[in-house]
């Protein structure tokens, strides 16, 4: 039931999107994806799209953010030593006792060593490594803001091996990874006066929930393409936030005004294909994010998009940029960018309203955090 009703949305949404000016539509490094993505969709479990297999630059769910941190594979690599499809062989009782004998006998006969059945042995080590490394990004978080901690991960959407407990609270790679980008915007704004955001690509919706945990009174508008807006849709629905979706907007006439006032007095969330962007009633936004998409669309949506959403913002604005540029694509429909735009150019559009807080790179050093201010 609930497989079938994301699939209507998303059905729904791609033949809409086929209509549009290409403005809207997905630029032609995400048309490259779209298939991939729909495939996968139909093939696993909805309910563990945040452990699914795959990897970036393939055209799945990890390509924004989802599918699982423990077996995410290397761009352009088609395995991961650890792919659940071996579990019946590295977890079966038997290897598990060879191993077991193997390394009793090794102190005695250290050759022995080279006749252990060592992928398994290997996913005891990762895992604990894992581990090891969100304890440690959880106690740097705990150092330069631990209000950020008050809150936790949602289980919905991973299975039990991809979830690490800390004194009781679910902790993942990625939610600390959303935690420190709200550091980061905490720092250098007048945070408690953010009442209301739009984020511009949310992925699978992780950033939003972080917010919406902190403040639930926080009114949150996510603007992006299917199939990824189903996913923050479906998400952030089933973690317990009311959301409004493109169904919802189909009790509207097509040409009447979206009044978000009205629809945020009932919900929290309200997720939307960006061709209904201008058919918002007058509306004023505390904050914008976009997070790493910016680089994966055409230079003129980029700019088209900035110019939309500059006259429903009043205060701020936060991107994070990728130190490096996504793929130059060769031709039209092959994989990558047609025409990309840079941060600097980005930059000059936005300085003749906006100052630069803050520009410098994330903890990850593969990209810049920037936060506007409005002048």
């Amino acid at each position: 039931m609930i497989k079938d009703k994301f699939k209507q949305n998303l059905k729904k949404l791609m033949n809409d999107s086929l209509k549009q000016n290409e403005l809207y539509q997905a630029g032609n490094y995400w048309k490259y994806y779209e298939k991939n993505l729909v495939e996968q969709i139909n093939n696993y479990n909805l309910s563990e799209f945040r452990s699914w297999e795959g990897g970036a630059g393939r055209g799945n769910i990890q390509s924004f953010g989802g599918g699982s941190e423990v077996k995410g594979r290397t761009y352009l690599r088609n395995f991961h030593p650890l792919d659940d499809i071996f579990n019946f062989i590295d977890d079966s009782f038997l290897i598990k006792k060879y191993n077991s004998l193997i390394n009793i006998l090794i102190p005695y006969i250290p050759f022995l060593k080279y006749f252990l059945m060592r992928t398994s042995e290997l996913k005891t080590y990762y895992k604990n490594l894992r581990k090891n490394s969100i304890i440690e990004k959880y106690n740097l978080i705990k150092i330069i803001d631990k209000d950020l901690l008050d809150i936790e991960d949602s289980k919905f959407g991973l299975n039990d091996n991809e979830i690490v407990y800390i004194n009781g609270k679910i902790y993942t790679n990625r939610f600390l990874n959303e935690l420190l980008k709200i550091n980061f915007i905490k720092k250098n704004t007048n945070f408690k006066s953010i009442g209301s955001i739009i984020e511009l690509g949310a992925g699978t919706g992780l950033l939003a929930s972080s917010f919406l945990k902190l403040n639930r009174k926080i009114k949150y508008l996510i603007i992006d393409i299917p199939p990824t807006i189903c996913f923050s849709d479906y998400y952030l629905s089933h973690i317990g936030f009311k959301v409004f979706n493109s169904l919802n907007l189909e009790k509207l006439g097509k040409n009447e005004k979206i009044d978000l006032k009205k629809i945020f007095k009932n919900y929290n969330v309200i997720c939307l294909p960006p061709w209904e962007v201008n058919r918002f009633e007058d509306f004023k936004f505390d904050l914008f994010i976009n997070v790493a998409s910016f680089q994966e669309m055409e230079k003129k949506q980029v700019f088209n998009y900035l110019s939309i959403f500059r006259k429903y913002l009043k205060k701020y604005i936060y991107i994070c940029y990728n130190k490096e540029d996504k793929p130059k694509a060769i031709t039209k429909n092959s994989f990558g960018v047609l025409n990309l735009s840079s941060v600097n150019q980005i930059e000059k559009v936005l300085l003749d309203e906006y100052k630069i807080i803050n520009k410098h790179p994330n903890l990850r050093d593969d990209h810049y955090d920037i936060l506007f201010k409005k002048r």
